[in-house]
């Protein structure tokens, strides 16, 4: 019996012959009958699922907000984990979206969304970079990046509806990491912006842009309105997995995006990690962004754990395909620190992938197998094997400033997880 929801107390007396035994224990010296911690955390679940589902998605960030700071006390983990998660919040606090929680088996120390959550032991490596992708070198104000001639990156907000452990801007996060990245003069951004006619569309990014208030949003579109030379915004958003109400209980948010569509073209790039994060809700609010009229495009991070097998990602892309979302990008895994347990060899992920494309048809397998490097986007299409065994790469966009050659072959060692300069 697995922990992923308590949605009714009375389905899992079905589930186990001995019910009484496991949630309930009687005092040997007395009649009384005390309940087990593991029917308090059940019953804590299910009050707060009951609670969850009459919420709006900012009744239910705040009640995230909540649970999270007490994780360690009604999650049914060992006392090994909850002070993982206690000593966690010193550096990058776990925060467990409210209705999220419900997909979780939380007893299963093998579950894809329980390690994509859940503080590891391996968070003590401190190898890695928390600027893995060069961004400060692309930062020309405070909340502007500008690595691709035609794209300029609007980091918005540091807020995120969930703490995926394997981030790669933990540092916004990071209570060991003093930096402040969002924008602050935004006025200073679109000045910017005016000034470079190459600039035709921006990323707005974050944390997550989706958590900013409507307002805030309309402002942002609003001013990038006057600028003519942009003709498409982009918004990098997990909330769509992590928290569907967002789409689904904001009308004025739709209105928002609907209104500026005959200005530009609006795409959500969904942060999607695992087939079991497309719940009836997480449709739902997809289904709410295109009838905005919203492009709606996948971005994977590919993770040791989460989802590096053949039968998960084939039903990811396949299922996110079929409710409108194109397949976009595929991540490499990369080498944040304290989060170098996510990565795994190149050549297993190219295997991984080819077996992925085989089983999809054209329109499912045209993502992109990228890794992000501080240099640009950089494809990883195949190795030549042999005694000296070589990486086929292809660059899909280069940082502004440099130039490579479009294809490169790197010396590959069959353990390699990353490529540095």
């Amino acid at each position: 019996m697995t922990s992923h929801t308590c949605n009714g107390i009375a389905e899992l007396w079905d589930d186990f012959p001995d019910f009484e035994e496991l949630f309930l224990v009687s005092d040997a010296n007395s009649s009384r009958i005390y309940a087990t911690p593991y029917l308090i955390n059940c019953i804590y679940l299910f009050v707060i699922n009951l609670i969850f589902k009459a919420m709006n998605w900012k009744e239910e960030l705040i009640e995230s907000i909540k649970i999270s700071q007490h994780a360690e006390e009604w999650l049914p983990v060992s006392a090994l984990e909850r002070d993982r998660i206690s000593k966690a919040k010193q550096q990058f606090p776990m925060m467990v979206p409210v209705g999220y929680a419900d997909l979780v088996d939380w007893e299963n120390p093998d579950d894809p969304l329980r390690q994509l959550l859940l503080p590891s032991e391996w968070e003590v490596d401190d190898s890695g970079s928390f600027d893995t992708s060069g961004e400060e070198f692309s930062t020309i104000i405070q909340g502007l990046q500008h690595k691709y001639e035609q794209t300029a990156v609007l980091i918005v907000t540091q807020a995120c509806a969930g703490h995926c452990r394997y981030c790669f801007r933990r540092r916004l996060m990071s209570r060991d990491v003093l930096v402040k990245e969002t924008i602050e003069d935004l006025q200073d951004a679109i000045a910017y912006i005016s000034m470079h006619p190459e600039i035709d569309n921006v990323l707005l990014s974050g944390g997550d842009p989706m958590i900013c208030h409507t307002n805030r949003l309309k402002n942002i579109f609003n001013a990038l309105a006057a600028i003519p030379h942009i003709w498409q915004i982009r918004i990098s958003s997990k909330l769509p997995a992590f928290l569907p109400s967002r789409f689904t209980s904001d009308p004025n948010l739709l209105e928002v995006l609907q209104e500026y569509q005959s200005r530009f073209q609006i795409v959500i790039q969904c942060h999607y990690d695992h087939p079991r994060e497309l719940t009836p809700a997480s449709i739902a609010a997809l289904e709410s962004l295109q009838k905005a009229g919203c492009l709606l495009t996948s971005q994977i991070a590919l993770m040791k754990g989460v989802n590096n097998t053949v039968d998960t990602l084939t039903e990811l892309f396949k299922r996110l395909h079929r409710y409108g979302v194109i397949p976009q990008y595929l991540f490499h895994p990369r080498p944040v620190k304290h989060a170098t347990h996510f990565q795994f060899p190149i050549v297993e992920g190219l295997e991984l992938v080819e077996t992925v494309r085989k089983r999809c048809n054209g329109s499912v397998k045209r993502f992109r197998y990228i890794l992000t490097h501080a240099d640009g986007k950089l494809e990883l299409l195949g190795v030549i094997p042999g005694e000296s065994m070589q990486l086929i790469t292809k660059w899909q966009q280069v940082r502004k400033g440099i130039e490579k050659p479009e294809l490169m072959l790197v010396n590959l060692h069959k353990n390699t997880c990353w490529i540095d300069n």
